[in-house]
């Protein structure tokens, strides 16, 4: 009976984290939820930050890649944008929690920052900056750096939610 159990953990574990990484889509692109002077955070970077910090890199990967395809669905960029950054994203967090770093709370805030700012530079270098639009200077203060404290500053949430699942369904934790 144990074994069956052990070969479930997976699939159950997996299935949570599909599911809620189709709820904060759903959240994510809901008009006017969660909006706070016309801008709105996004739920999805913070989720694939904390699964990468605890599971391994293959399946950080894979579900940084399909959050990313689904980010990309509801945004106006390049098909594969978002997905790629996340997947790089995911690769590197999960690779620096495996041999560096400890699954904790700052580390997890410091990881989301970083990725938010990388999705946000590529994201005004490619759409805005190199297209030499006027008042450029005003979206990046104005809507991209505001949109990235206000991701990282619900991190925390995200963090003991995977924090649970993955310390109740992995054999080992990086705790």
């Amino acid at each position: 009976m144990r074994l069956k159990n052990e070969k479930l953990l997976p699939i159950i574990k997996w299935t949570l984290y599909s599911l809620l990484l189709l709820l904060f889509y759903t959240l994510q692109t809901t008009p006017h939820l969660f909006e706070l002077f016309g801008l709105k955070p996004v739920l999805i970077l913070p989720l694939v930050v904390c699964i990468s910090m605890y599971e391994g890199v293959m399946s950080s990967a894979i579900f940084g890649m399909m959050a990313g395809f689904l980010w990309d669905i509801s945004s106006d960029k390049l098909f594969g944008f978002n997905a790629f950054i996340l997947l790089s994203c995911s690769v590197l967090i999960s690779l620096a929690c495996i041999y560096y770093l400890r699954t904790k709370l700052i580390n997890s805030i410091a990881f989301c920052l970083i990725a938010a700012l990388l999705q946000g530079f590529f994201d005004f270098v490619f759409y805005y900056a190199i297209w030499n639009y006027e008042g450029v200077s005003t979206i990046l203060l104005n809507n991209i750096l505001p949109t990235i404290v206000y991701t990282v500053v619900l991190t925390p949430i995200f963090y003991y939610t995977v924090r649970i699942i993955g310390m109740r369904f992995n054999e080992t934790s990086r705790a």
